[in-house]
């Protein structure tokens, strides 16, 4: 199957970009905020138009200041991105005209072998708004007015974007031709600062995400597909997450993509400090993942700096994570144990998604029946009579019982625990639903 045409959106600061990407794609991926500067690494969006399939990049904003926080690290992805593109779309506020790093940026595009086309954002209404005659004098071509905020416009720069491409002979996969995305679905989550970026660019092989000792430096949650040995994976690098009541600002944007970063994961890498040690906020964010149904693993990162204590980890893991996750030392920063991190998430995920035959569950359900008398209430006792496994991806069970009303919480998780140790579900969620046994 043809890779998809990569149509990148670059710009300066505060043009609008994230807000047109939102717009065209129809949805609310790219982080939105009024103040300058919220993107920082690329985004990636699939799009549909007019029966051609594409992928839309969205960019940090490309600043010249050297006094800007990052600046140079987002004009090194946004120049990466424009050298893999096949078409750029260059967004300048055609309401407030050319700032001095839009003549740069556009010095830049010159340069670039793909093609551009210029596009006037805010322009809220183009019958009654002159664009400024400094756009036609950047040698782009003419510029089209749009408004991302009110979709004016957008339109007829998505029919102009599928010209160009036929144009320009770039492979078409058509609407009906659906890629298969075998690829695992892998979150990176943590606390800040945990060097979640460093060890997604060790993964990928690349510096996909920008990486820096300062706290909150990622704000999007990045998807990259890595082909591995072990097999093939999306990971997700995401925001550093705090307490939701200490969030505030561009960073609440930024923690609900890392939500929704665990929504579309089987597995989530939880990235432990190992020169902070195994805090709180840590076990809140693996519990947060387990909560939204991720298969989870600890990888305590910074391992080549501060040695860690897997076997105290592990064991504070299982007492105060249901789901009892695996532990493992790596170092973003040296590649030790990522290649180990690779295998332990590719076992979770084949456990997270396979079936259980109904007979061996049976023979577990009878097993542990025999292990631990069941709870009653009077004279009357909880009987299980059959167990089978109805979903996968969290796996998820049916256990038929005399009277549902006498499972208590406790016997709940004694079950649970009992079918996580039998089956080697240690890390993945295992959901029990007891239903009374109908007449």
């Amino acid at each position: 199957m043809m890779p998809l045409p990569a149509v990148v959106v670059v710009g300066s600061p505060n043009a609008g970009k994230s807000t047109l990407v939102n717009r065209l794609t129809g949805t609310r991926t790219a982080v939105v905020h009024e103040a300058p500067g919220v993107t920082r690494d690329r985004k990636e969006i699939d799009l549909e138009w007019g029966g051609r399939r594409l992928v839309l990049v969205d960019t940090g904003g490309y600043d010249t200041g050297r006094d800007q926080p990052f600046a140079d690290e987002v004009r090194a992805q946004v120049e990466a991105a424009v050298a893999e593109a096949d078409l750029v779309l260059f967004v300048v506020d055609g309401r407030a005209g050319l700032v001095a790093d839009d003549h740069e940026i556009a010095a830049v595009l010159r340069r670039a072998r793909a093609p551009v086309l210029l596009v006037a954002n805010k322009i809220d209404d183009p019958a009654r708004v002159a664009l400024p005659g400094e756009l036609y004098g950047l040698g782009l071509g003419d510029p089209l007015a749009v408004s991302a905020l009110h979709g004016l416009g957008t339109g007829d720069l998505l029919d102009e974007v599928v010209a160009r491409l036929d144009a320009l002979g770039v492979p078409s996969r058509a609407s009906g031709e659906e890629p298969v995305d075998d690829a695992v679905p892998v979150v990176v989550v943590g606390r800040p600062n945990a060097g979640k970026s460093s060890l997604f660019n060790a993964v990928a092989g690349r510096p996909r995400a920008i990486v820096s000792e300062l706290a909150g430096t990622t704000r999007d949650a990045i998807d990259t597909v890595v082909e591995t040995t072990h097999g093939r994976f999306r990971f997700i690098d995401t925001a550093g997450m705090r307490r939701s009541s200490k969030v505030q600002g561009v960073e609440y944007y930024a923690y609900l993509r890392s939500l929704q970063g665990l929504d579309r994961a089987h597995v989530a890498v939880v990235v432990v400090d190992a020169t902070v040690g195994f805090t709180e906020l840590d076990l809140s964010v693996a519990s947060e993942a387990a909560r939204r149904r991720c298969a989870t693993v600890l990888a305590v990162n910074k391992s080549d700096v501060a040695e860690p204590d897997l076997g105290e980890l592990a064991g504070i893991a299982a007492r105060k994570l249901r789901q009892k996750p695996p532990v493992l030392a790596v170092s973003a920063l040296t590649g030790r144990g990522v290649d180990g991190l690779l295998d332990v998430v590719a076992a979770l995920d084949a456990r997270y998604t396979a079936h259980i035959a109904t007979a061996e569950l049976n023979r577990a359900l009878a097993a542990l029946a025999a292990e631990r008398p069941a709870p009653g209430r009077g004279a009357r006792r909880l009987k299980m009579y059959y167990v089978a496994q109805y979903q996968t991806s969290p796996p998820r069970f049916a256990i038929e019982v005399n009277d549902r009303g006498l499972v208590t919480r406790d016997f709940g998780y004694f079950v649970e625990n009992r079918l996580r140790r039998r089956f080697s579900l240690e890390g993945v969620p295992v959901i029990i639903d007891f239903k009374g046994k109908t007449r």
